[in-house]
């Protein structure tokens, strides 16, 4: 298995290539901001498909190399010989050598791809993904649990730490905090009357501190006042020690535009529409969706939790 090297190998040829250090105007080309290329360029964020082909087209080399820092798929002269859906399968591929969750994050984005360019193959894509033992049952990694939440219209979410969800940004380029992909989707969201209800462990450090920088952050993303009060903070009554959420889904959309995420959860969607999941106490980049019985215990475990809310 090979390791995956997409951070340090992006930082290489930012600071070494032709841009020679020029962060700005990488960002510039890319059409992305200064912090999503820093959250790269340290490992924080992996970049969608679509923004690794753009990655791989600006700095001239091959997906593997930008993923491994190394080429297998290469003519003796250095041309590529494969064109754009052929760059797909290699990341797919890769992914698969570098880990399950990546494997299954990458089959999604496919889906959504092939969902919109080439309708006829969505069915054999959403039956080679279920017939394949990607990961354990109903589990999510985080690219597929925000990817999820893109489609909840309602979020119940609580939480033993939100901090990481707030970037921490100290470069040469900029300084100061920055959203994370959680926040701009909780934003998105806001924007679209939807709402979010957070509890939050008493025992997370700061945490009127950590409140006060989300809501800042969410106005940065052009969230209005009124919006915003659909957001709401409480402090529970007693320490969590396990996150878990409660999303009431749109479920024709999530059907229509993300069909085999869809396909993968929709036994665990109850005839209201919810849907539970448990993060991992020892991997926060993976989660467990509720079974019925849990969803049930869940909800009353939010109601038992839930105290008076913060100032907004």
């Amino acid at each position: 298995m090979r390791e995956v090297k997409l951070a340090a190998t992006l930082r290489h040829l930012v600071d070494e290539g032709e841009y020679r250090g020029n962060r700005r105007q990488v960002c510039a080309d890319l059409g992305i901001t200064p912090a999503a290329l820093s959250q790269y360029i340290n490992g924080q964020t992996t970049p969608s498909i679509e923004k690794l082909i753009a990655l791989a087209d600006l700095f001239k080399v091959s997906l593997d190399y930008l993923m491994f820092g190394e080429d297998v798929v290469t003519q003796a002269s250095g041309a590529l010989e494969y064109g754009p859906m052929a760059r797909y399968v290699e990341v797919g591929v890769d992914s698969v050598r570098a880990g399950i969750a990546a494997q299954s994050a990458f089959i999604t984005k496919v889906g959504t791809i092939l969902a919109e360019t080439i309708t006829e193959q969505i069915d054999a894509a959403a039956q080679a993904a279920s017939k394949r033992p990607t990961t354990l049952q109903g589990m999510l990694d985080r690219e597929q649990i925000l990817e999820l939440e893109r489609y909840s219209s309602s979020s119940t979410i609580v939480a033993v730490d939100l901090s990481e969800d707030v970037i921490e940004i100290d470069s040469n380029i900029e300084r100061g905090v920055a959203p994370s992909n959680t926040i701009a989707i909780v934003a998105d969201n806001l924007i679209k009357k939807r709402a979010y209800r957070y509890v939050l462990s008493p025992g997370m450090r700061d945490v009127e501190s950590v409140i006060e920088r989300y809501r800042a952050l969410l106005r940065r993303l052009k969230v209005k006042p009124a919006d915003l009060r659909r957001c709401t903070f409480s402090i529970a009554r007693e320490d969590i020690f396990v996150s878990f959420g409660i999303y009431e889904l749109d479920v024709v959309g999530l059907r229509q535009r993300s069909p085999i995420l869809h396909q993968y959860i929709e036994d665990y969607i109850g005839s209201d529409g919810r849907i539970g999941y448990i993060e991992s106490p020892s991997s926060p980049s993976t989660f467990f969706l509720m079974d019925t019985y849990r969803l049930r215990t869940a909800t009353r475990e939010f109601t038992r939790l839930a105290a008076i809310e913060t100032s907004g």
